[in-house]
This record gives C-alpha cells, structure tokens and sequence, in this order.
C-alpha cells in the first residue's frame, strides 16, 4: 500500500475508492477515502506486511469514513506532516491508527493534542518499541495476534 496513486486509480478490493488531494505544507498528499461517518485514518497500512489492513478497511467503512494518505515525502517531520494532513481535510476528533513507521510520530501527536486524535492505534511489531500499558485512548495490536483476533480488538476500542 506505499504506492497510493496506484490505490487511486485501481479496481481493486478495499483499497478502492475516491481519491482526493490536500495541500500539506508545501507538498500535495493524495488519500484515498471511503465510508462516511466518525473519522478513522490510516497511516502507513502496508497491506503486504500485515493482511489486517484489507478487512479492517472494510468492516470500519461501514460505519466511519475511512482516510488513508498518501506516505508522507521522504526527510518529513511526520508528526507535523500527519498534523497538517489532517487539519487540512478540516478533521477532528478523529481516531488514528498507525503501521510501521508511523507510530512514533503517531504517538507524539495524539500524546500533544487530544482534540484532534481521540484514540490512538498502533499497530504491528512498531508498537514494542514504544510499549506502555494501554489506556482508553490507546491501543496496542501486535502483529502476532491472529488476523480475527486484531480485528475484534480495533473494532471494541472504536465503539
């Protein structure tokens, strides 16, 4: 899934759906975006890495709108960079779940402004490195739990 022009403009499965783009910065970050309702986003969702991805993006469409960016430009403040991202689409309040290389800079801003990421989801073996004991506004999904066994997990945190 690091190759988000190409989500934009496939037919295929989960990862289909309107593309859209938001000035961030001085750069133009294209996302893919489906479902409507309370605001999911996804950041760095490899689906190759972790085959999670794809089923989540569909159970959680349809009841959230799903927004998955574009990966950030190489040498970005990421923290910043997924700030900007989602004050640009007018977003708050929303729920975050980050992937690999993601979480730290997910973890820094949800740990600086509660206002604009309601809950927090790391997601796979990123998550170890910045393990603490999880809250109601964080979550920890470790990569070798069983695909069901993260889903039911994301999906009782969210309600």
């Amino acid at each position: 899934m690091s190759d988000l022009l190409s989500l934009c403009t496939s037919n295929a499965t989960w990862h289909s759906g309107p593309c859209a783009e938001v000035r961030v910065g001085e750069h133009v970050t294209r996302y893919v975006r489906r479902g409507s309702g309370p605001s999911v986003v996804l950041v760095g969702a490899d689906a190759k890495a972790n085959p999670v991805w794809g089923p989540l993006v569909e159970r959680l469409e349809l009841g959230h709108r799903i927004v998955v960016p574009q990966p950030p430009p190489v040498n970005v403040d990421i923290a910043a960079w997924l700030r900007a991202f989602i004050e640009g689409l007018g977003l708050s309040d929303v729920v975050l779940i980050a992937g690999d290389g993601t979480s730290s800079a997910a973890l820094e801003l949800a740990s600086t402004d509660d206002f604009l990421i309601r809950k927090l989801i790391l997601m796979g073996d990123a998550g170890d490195s910045v393990r603490t004991a999880s809250s109601e506004r964080m979550l920890f999904v470790q990569r070798g739990d069983s695909a069901a066994d993260q889903l039911r997990q994301i999906e009782d945190f969210i309600a």
